[in-house]
């Protein structure tokens, strides 16, 4: 009886070491793919802390503990029309 016992203690004891390396490395799996995905939520996510972030455009201030605001893409005729307006300015300057 007590051995039976004992060798369930065994098993215990070594199933939950095994336990919490399986649960990190799945978790440490869903990290990397949600960076690779750009998951905006990680933000607001009580398991992560986000530290550091790299990969922002020059002249970016980041203000810590501000409200995170997405801002929608410009589209591509936007960005279009903007091109085309500079290359009109500068005909206009060469002219003069």
């Amino acid at each position: 009886m007590i051995e039976t016992f004992l060798w369930f203690l065994a098993v215990g004891l070594f199933g939950v070491p095994l336990w919490m390396l399986w649960s990190a490395g799945k978790k440490a799996a869903s990290l990397d793919f949600r960076l690779a995905q750009n998951d905006a939520s990680l933000l607001e996510d009580d398991g992560f802390i986000v530290t550091q972030m790299t990969g922002l455009p020059l002249g970016t201030s980041v203000v810590p503990n501000a409200h995170v605001v997405i801002a929608p893409m410009q589209t591509q005729l936007e960005q279009q029309a903007h091109v085309h307006q500079e290359s009109i300015w500068q005909d206009v300057r060469s002219l003069d």
